[in-house]
C-alpha cells in the first residue's frame, strides 16, 4: 500500500470505529469496562505500580473510574493527561474532581504542575483502533507517540479497548510507539512478554 491508501485506510478505521463505539448503550459501556477493569488490575506490572496514569473517558470510552478510585485508596499516585501549549502532552496528578477542568477537547483534565514522566510506572492509553502488534490509532493529534517516549525505559504500556477496535493492522508510521499489553473486554495481546 503506498502512503495515501495507508492514510485512507487509517481515516475509515477511525471513522467507522468512533461510529460503532458512539453506538454502544451505556449498559454495554458499563459492562464491558467492568470486565477490563478487573483484567487489568489483575495485570503484575499494575499491581506493582506505584505512579500510574490512566485517563478520563469521554464519547463511550472505556471506564476506568472505579479503578482510579480503589487505587488512590490504596495511596498510589494516579495521574491523567493534560494538553498544554504547542500541543504538548503531560500527565497531572489527579487529586480529585474538584481540582478538574475541561481541556481542549471536553476532556476533563486535572490542575496542577507536571508530573516526571520517567517516574510513571504503567500508562493505561486510550485509542480508537490497535492492533495485533500493539499499534494505535487515536484522534491524529499524536499527543501520546510524542509523549511516551519520555517514560523510562521500564515504564509499562497497556492499551484498553473493547473488542471490537482490535484489528489485524493499522499500517503503523515508524514514529508510532507500540503498546507493551492490550486488554479488552473478552482477551488479552501480549506484544511484549518482558513485564511478567
Amino acid at each position: 500500500m503506498d502512503v495515501q491508501e495507508i492514510l485512507a485506510r487509517k481515516k475509515q478505521l477511525r471513522t467507522e470505529m468512533k461510529h460503532r463505539r458512539d453506538q454502544m448503550a451505556a449498559a454495554e459501556v458499563q459492562h464491558c469496562s467492568q470486565q477490563i477493569r478487573q483484567r487489568v488490575e489483575e495485570l503484575n506490572p499494575m499491581q506493582e505500580a506505584q505512579n500510574i496514569m490512566a485517563f478520563a473517558s469521554i464519547n463511550n470510552e472505556v471506564d476506568l473510574m472505579p479503578l482510579m478510585e480503589k487505587w488512590r485508596q490504596q495511596g498510589r499516585t494516579i495521574l491523567l493527561p493534560r494538553v498544554e501549549a504547542q500541543g504538548k502532552l503531560v500527565a497531572v496528578e489527579w487529586t480529585g474532581w474538584e481540582d478538574i477542568q475541561a481541556g481542549p477537547f471536553g476532556i476533563r483534565e486535572p490542575l496542577g504542575k507536571a508530573f516526571d514522566p520517567r517516574l510513571i510506572e504503567a500508562v493505561l492509553v486510550p485509542g480508537l483502533v490497535f492492533d495485533y502488534k500493539g499499534y494505535r490509532i487515536g484522534y491524529g493529534k499524536g499527543y501520546y507517540d510524542r509523549f511516551l517516549p519520555h517514560l523510562s525505559d521500564s515504564a509499562f504500556i497497556c492499551g484498553v479497548c473493547y473488542e471490537f477496535q482490535v484489528v489485524e493492522n493499522i499500517f503503523p508510521h515508524q514514529h508510532d510507539i507500540p503498546m507493551h499489553w492490550i486488554v479488552t473486554d473478552h482477551s488479552e495481546l501480549v506484544i511484549s512478554w518482558d513485564y511478567f
